[in-house]
């Protein structure tokens, strides 16, 4: 450890990202709030709940969102809402990086990453990612695509439409609020390609959807989601 960060670590001690109990340097939780994270259930439908035999995400909802896999790391209990929160609106990329590093060891144990080509991650309108001054999902895919060695596909989605927040939207607010507010470049670069695409929670899953729709039209092979927590 060089002299400033021992000089950090003396008057800002590390603390817990969820509790702000002190803990080591390297660590981001504490060990009880680490025992904390609750890992979303396999073989669960991840909208409906329903025993799905090995996937997450059972045939009567894939009528309703078009995705060939669905993978949700955790819950969003209290820590994880923390964490997330820390790293959005905090500025602690590590944390993303650290998240993003155990979302890739669950996806790895899928037989669907074997044949994944490209990773995506949900884009940012310029205006927010400008005020934010990064995309989360690209803090997360990055962490992916070097754990899992697949490339993450640039400069082919973009956030054309400024939406408002999600989060006090309710299901069909959701769908009208993101409705065309992506746009597909390149199309040849995703034709007949199993995508991943990435992002930090999923909650009506709207976004996805949307995105979704949009790549399946342009001839993508598989999509399969990832994300951080289940909302």
């Amino acid at each position: 450890m060089n002299v400033a960060s021992a000089l950090s670590n003396l008057f800002f001690p590390p603390q817990c990202f969820s509790c702000n109990k002190r803990i080591e340097d390297s660590a981001i939780l504490c060990e009880k709030c680490s025992d904390e994270l609750v890992r979303v259930k396999e073989n669960l439908c991840v909208f409906c709940n329903k025993d799905t035999l090995g996937s997450l995400i059972c045939e009567e909802c894939k009528k309703e969102y078009p995705f060939d896999e669905v993978v949700c790391a955790y819950s969003f209990n209290l820590p994880i809402q923390r964490m997330i929160h820390h790293f959005k609106y905090n500025e602690f990329k590590k944390i993303g990086t650290f998240l993003g590093y155990k979302l890739a060891e669950i996806i790895s144990t899928y037989s669907f990453i074997s044949e994944t080509d490209y990773i995506i991650p949900v884009p940012l309108h310029k205006t927010k990612k400008r005020f934010r001054g990064f995309n989360q999902s690209e803090i997360i895919a990055k962490a992916i695509s070097v754990k899992l060695n697949i490339p993450i596909l640039k400069n082919v989605l973009t956030r054309e439409k400024f939406t408002q927040t999600q989060t006090r939207l309710k299901k069909h607010e959701r769908e009208k609020n993101v409705a065309n507010a992506f746009k597909l470049e390149n199309f040849g670069t995703i034709k007949n390609k199993s995508l991943l695409l990435v992002d930090d929670v999923l909650t009506t899953g709207s976004t996805m959807k949307s995105i979704v729709l949009l790549l399946k039209e342009n001839l993508a092979k598989h999509i399969y989601i990832c994300t951080l927590a289940r909302a």
